[in-house]
C-alpha cells in the first residue's frame, strides 16, 4: 500500500482537517494503510484506502456504524471530519486517487500483548454481548448486501486458497473441517438468527485496560451474517494462546449469555463455527504468503491458528457441546 513521506502527510492533514500534527507513525494494516496522528492535545488514526466504488460504499457504512454507537461510552473509534465537513473524501495523493478518512485514537492495550486471565475473558464475553445487543438495532443495506470471505457463512469462498497451504496434512485439517461445515452447519443456516457484527474480534482489534476490555477497532469486517458467528470469532482469537481451550472458551461463553442470552441451535453447532474460523484464517494467511510475503500483518496469527486447529481436531464435538452447555447451564 502507498507510504507516504512525513512532510507530504502533514501537509495533507493540515489541508484537509487544519490540525498541526506533531508525530505521523505508519501503523499495520491488512489491505489499507494506517497512519497514527498526533497532535499537542489529541491522537487520531489516518487511513487510506485503493479507490473503488465497493470500497468507498464500504468505508461509509462502517463510519455509519461507529456514528451509531456513539451514544455509548468511549468504546469505539468515533470518525472525524474533514475541513468541509465531510466523512470520508477522495483525495488525490502522488498522483493516485484514494479513499481517506479519520478516526479518533482509542487508548488501551492490544489484547494480544496482555497475559490472559479469567477476569480477562469473562469482561471480553460481556462486552462483545453489549456490542451485539447494540448492533441488533442498526440496519445499513450495503453491510447486509455484503458477500464477504471471511464472514463464516461464506467459507465456501475460501476453498480456492486450500492449494496454497504446502502440507498435505495441513491440507487434510482443513478439507475435514470444510466437510464437517457442510455437514452440520449449512442445514441449520435458515434457522439462525441473523444481526450485523463486528466480526473480526481478534487479538489485535480488542484493546484492554486495567485488566478488563474497554475497546474495540476495525469495523472493516462488518457483515450481516447469523448472530452466533461473533462470538465464535471471539472465542477462535482468544484461545489461540491458550493450552486448555474448551475451559477458557466456556468463560467467555457463559459471560456473553449472561447478557445475551444463546439458544440451543447455537450452542449445537458452536464447535464448527469456530473450526470454520481458523479455517479462514489459515486459507487466507496460506494465500496472503504466496502473494504478498511482506505483509508480515496478515500472517501474525498463523502459527497459533495452526496450533489450534491441531487440538480442535482431537476434541470430541459432542464433549465440547457439553462443555460448552455446561458453561452457561444448559444440559441436554
Amino acid at each position: 500500500m502507498l507510504l507516504l513521506r512525513h512532510m507530504e502527510m502533514k501537509k495533507l492533514l493540515q489541508t484537509q482537517f487544519a490540525i498541526n500534527p506533531i508525530e505521523i507513525k505508519k501503523l499495520w494494516g491488512y489491505d489499507n494503510s494506517n497512519y497514527l496522528v498526533k497532535t499537542k492535545d489529541k491522537q487520531y488514526v489516518f487511513k487510506i484506502y485503493i479507490k473503488n466504488k465497493e470500497t468507498f460504499d464500504l468505508v461509509e457504512a462502517e463510519n455509519d456504524a461507529l456514528l451509531f454507537l456513539q451514544n455509548t461510552n468511549n468504546n469505539f473509534p468515533k470518525p472525524i471530519k474533514f475541513d468541509d465537513s465531510s466523512l470520508v473524501k477522495i483525495i488525490k495523493i502522488e498522483g493516485n486517487e484514494m479513499v481517506c478518512r479519520m478516526l479518533s485514537f482509542l487508548d488501551g492495550e492490544m489484547y494480544g500483548n496482555v497475559t490472559p486471565t479469567k477476569t480477562l475473558f469473562k469482561s471480553l464475553g460481556r462486552f462483545i454481548a453489549k456490542l451485539d445487543l447494540k448492533l441488533q438495532s442498526f440496519d445499513n443495506k450495503t453491510i447486509k448486501a455484503r458477500r464477504w470471505h471471511w464472514d463464516i457463512q461464506y467459507l465456501y469462498l475460501n476453498k480456492k486458497y486450500i492449494k496454497d497451504i504446502q502440507s498435505a496434512k495441513k491440507r487434510y485439517l482443513i478439507n475435514y473441517f470444510f466437510q464437517q461445515f457442510e455437514e452440520n452447519v449449512i442445514p441449520v443456516l435458515p434457522e439462525l438468527r441473523k444481526s450485523i457484527i463486528h466480526g473480526d474480534a481478534n487479538e489485535w482489534n480488542v484493546l484492554v485496560n486495567n485488566g478488563k476490555v474497554t475497546g474495540i477497532i476495525d469495523f472493516a469486517d462488518l457483515t450481516h451474517t447469523p448472530l452466533i458467528f461473533e462470538l465464535a470469532i471471539t472465542i477462535a482469537y482468544a484461545c489461540l494462546y491458550i493450552e486448555n481451550p474448551l475451559e477458557w472458551a466456556s468463560l467467555i461463553i457463559e459471560s456473553y449469555h449472561n447478557v445475551l442470552p444463546l439458544e440451543e441451535i447455537e450452542i449445537a453447532i458452536l464447535y464448527n463455527l469456530i473450526a470454520a474460523r481458523l479455517c479462514i484464517s489459515v486459507c487466507n494467511s496460506a494465500h496472503s504468503k504466496k502473494v504478498n510475503p511482506d505483509n508480515l500483518y496478515a500472517l501474525m496469527s498463523e502459527g497459533p491458528a495452526w496450533q489450534l486447529l491441531h487440538h480442535w481436531m482431537n476434541i470430541n464435538p459432542i464433549a465440547a457441546e457439553n462443555r460448552f452447555r455446561l458453561a452457561i447451564d444448559m444440559t441436554p
